[in-house]
């Protein structure tokens, strides 16, 4: 019994040194100067600015959402044939234009002859009332010439086509590196992203907050030193809770903003909010807004 006892005894003092090494040397994340701008109230993200209430990843939408007063303009890019950054969510046309095929399929001239419009609609598909109205996928360089000001929660959406690099010179040559959160659903483009683009702030990947949740669950938290800045989650995936109260706190204490998606009801938003979340990204920025008690109608448009 002695035996096995200094036999246990041992791996556990290594594990105990390495845990504590760990934790004396680990540091939370600095809030980047896109947060820091913002100020301390809850944050309202137009999620590709706020698809429920107008054509979705449109000059349009972001022009509105911008009037309305949200907060960030969230918004998804994908890379045209000839290599140009576009702004659309999915990687085929069928659902938001009156194309057909891969985006990477066409050039910018053809992607931007269709009409981005075409499938909007709010009553079901009742009435169409954006078709031929002149709703374009627009350039990645658009957005930046026409909403310098905005902060921008960014999402690159296809992995190793060299996107990264051309969103940061992007930003670089707009003067925007302080603007924006990037994030992915993979992990190499944001690890990617990070090297070429250092002091970018980003949000984290599938990975890393897989990481979170288990140091979360073994309340381990503490160790963390997040190479990210921002912590943008569901509430729910797959049917179990991700957004507890308890991640949270722990997220909070390692200096991440806590941003929830896709929130679109106001009893959950106040949940949420109430728990700790610092951000909702909503379709519908109009009711975020007014449970918080700011204005809700739209200011002078831009010329």
């Amino acid at each position: 019994m002695l035996r096995v006892a200094r036999f246990l005894l041992v791996p556990s003092l290594l594990i105990a040194v390495a845990l504590l090494a760990v934790g004396l040397t680990s540091r939370p994340a600095q809030q980047p100067a896109v947060l820091a701008a913002l100020g301390e109230q809850p944050l309202v993200i137009a999620h590709r600015g706020g698809k429920g209430l107008w054509p979705e990843n449109s000059l349009f939408a972001f022009e509105r959402a911008s009037a309305l007063g949200v907060d960030m303009l969230e918004m998804d890019l994908q890379l045209s044939r000839d290599g140009e950054l576009v702004v659309i969510h999915d990687r085929t046309l069928e659902r938001t234009t009156n194309g057909q095929g891969p985006v990477a399929a066409l050039n910018l001239e053809q992607l931007q002859a269709l009409d981005a419009g075409y499938h909007w609609t709010a009553d079901g598909g009742q009435s169409y009332p954006y078709r031929g109205q002149g709703v374009r996928i627009p350039t990645f360089g658009e957005v930046l010439d026409g909403f310098p000001d905005n902060a921008k929660v960014i999402e690159i959406k296809v992995p190793d086509v060299g996107m990264e690099a051309l969103l940061c010179d992007a930003l670089e040559a707009n003067d925007q590196r302080d603007r924006v959160i990037v994030g992915s659903f993979y992990e190499r483009s944001l690890q990617r992203f990070r090297e070429q683009c250092p002091g970018v702030a980003t949000s984290a990947g599938p990975g890393s907050v897989r990481v979170l949740v288990a140091l979360n669950w073994l309340s381990l938290g503490s160790l963390l030193s997040p190479a990210y800045q921002a912590l943008q989650i569901p509430e729910r995936h797959n049917g179990l809770p991700v957004a507890s109260e308890r991640l949270m706190r722990t997220a909070q204490a390692r200096g991440l903003n806590v941003q929830l998606w896709t929130i679109n009801e106001q009893p959950a938003m106040r949940r949420l909010l109430d728990q700790g979340a610092h951000g909702l990204i909503t379709d519908y920025p109009d009711r975020a807004l007014q449970l918080l008690g700011r204005s809700t109608h739209i200011s002078a448009l831009r010329e």
